[in-house]
């Protein structure tokens, strides 16, 4: 009698599972929603702005995830100077993993298009392909970690076979700012105050995510040379990009010395510094080009000219065995940048870098082999006398371009007595 009850029921719970299986494939077969190619993009934009402190147009946009995430996935593995996830199961993150899935209203993920046709004016009908058209110039400003939120929720059901709580998801319609601007400091500035308040990234991460695209692109012959390309930037016209990023970083805040932190005061700093500058202009090209054109003028002035055997024997290994070598590091290009940035507040610099430019055009060098020596040997005297040796050097050339572009100071067009002048006032200020 048991072993015939026992039949019945395993005959039960076979016919069960085999009903169940055709109301799943039924089911499936009724509800599936194809997830939409970036051609079949149905978002809608449902508002319109202008940001007039930064001169740039903002659309807010209703879209699906899964329409989203077809062009958010390329943004994320793209750009290596990306912000890197949170991991952490106590995050707030994996609590809106389980609340995306639930239908929960997340803020707007916000989004710049950085392309060179950024001058373009999409009206709202045609954005739709002008975002297609563009699609690979696009970065995230805010909403990173919800972009790996909704990547890593998506990823997990797709893994489980669920396809009806898959396209459930897909489906969900969440909101998106873009930021269609005709000047990327503008959008720097934007993006500060966006990360105010949260866990910033630093300004330095967001001038590399923001201008990256200058690194692809043409600046009048000037090469940008990126380190997961696996060149190196040994032309005359070749930069590090990181290096320039860094000079720019410290153009825009005025300091030489590199970032070691990102905070909220860090933050603060840099608006106060952003919003003094006119964002009518791109910053960026005038720092790159006004540097360019200093370096081109000193390789004019110096040539290959290199300092002499007696002097190494004497000194040990320079800091630069000709002008090429002593000005294209890291520590020339902040101490340019700051000393730019300070002489703009001072109103020493009225005109920016057109005005460097300029100065740049007046400068000369009577000797050679004497400057590149006289040069390396206040550099030596700062290897030799200061724990911070790097930082040390920064300062130095700040003191040495503030000298040189300042029309009241004795060193002006002169980088020799720059230089002198330059090591001086390191020491009365660090001894």
């Amino acid at each position: 009698m048991t072993i015939c009850v026992y039949r019945k029921i395993k005959t039960i719970v076979k016919k069960a599972f085999h009903y169940r299986e055709v109301i799943i494939s039924t089911a499936r077969s009724i509800y599936t929603v194809d997830m939409p190619e970036m051609e079949d993009y149905r978002m809608n934009v449902v508002s319109e702005l202008h940001d007039q402190r930064i001169e740039s147009r903002n659309l807010l946009v209703e879209l699906t995830i899964g329409e989203y995430l077809n062009f958010a996935r390329d943004i994320i593995h793209k750009n290596e100077f990306q912000r890197r996830r949170v991991y952490s199961s106590k995050t707030v993150y994996s609590l809106l993993r389980s609340d995306l899935e639930r239908g929960c209203i997340i803020p707007p993920v916000v989004l710049a298009l950085t392309s060179t046709l950024e001058h373009a004016n999409p009206t709202s009908d045609d954005f739709n392909q002008y975002l297609l058209d563009n699609k690979d110039h696009l970065v995230i400003l805010d909403g990173l970690q919800r972009t790996h939120t909704m990547i890593d929720l998506v990823d997990s059901i797709e893994s489980s076979g669920d396809e009806i709580r898959l396209n459930e998801v897909l489906g969900k319609t969440i909101r998106a700012e873009f930021y269609v601007g005709i000047n990327r400091l503008g959008i720097l500035y934007r993006m500060l105050t966006l990360n105010t308040g949260q866990s910033p990234m630093s300004l330095r991460q967001q001038i590399e995510i923001m201008y990256l695209d200058y690194a692809n692109g043409d600046l009048g012959g000037i090469d940008l040379v990126r380190e997961a390309e696996g060149r190196r930037a040994t032309g005359l016209e070749q930069y590090n990009f990181k290096e320039i990023v860094e000079g720019f970083n410290s153009y825009l805040d005025r300091d030489e010395l590199p970032i070691d932190r990102a905070d909220l005061l860090e933050n603060i700093r840099s608006l106060e510094k952003l919003s003094s500058e006119n964002q009518d202009q791109d910053i960026f090209l005038g720092y790159v080009t006004s540097w360019h054109s200093f370096i081109t003028k000193i390789y004019d002035l110096c040539g290959d000219a290199e300092v002499s055997g007696e002097f190494v024997a004497e000194h040990g290994n320079p800091f630069g065995v000709n002008a090429v070598q002593v000005f294209k590091k890291a520590q020339a290009m902040t101490g340019y940048g700051a000393s730019v940035g300070k002489l703009r507040d001072f109103g020493i610099i009225t005109n920016g870098f057109e005005e460097i430019m300029q100065i740049v055009d007046g400068i000369e060098i009577a000797d050679p082999v004497e400057f590149l020596e006289t040069i390396n040997q206040c550099l030596l005297w700062i290897k030799d006398n200061t724990k911070k040796i790097g930082n040390a050097q920064r300062a130095f050339f700040l003191f040495f371009f503030r000298g040189m572009f300042n029309s009241d100071d004795d060193s002006f067009q002169d980088p020799r007595s720059a230089a002198e002048t330059a090591l001086r006032k390191y020491q009365s200020q660090n001894l």
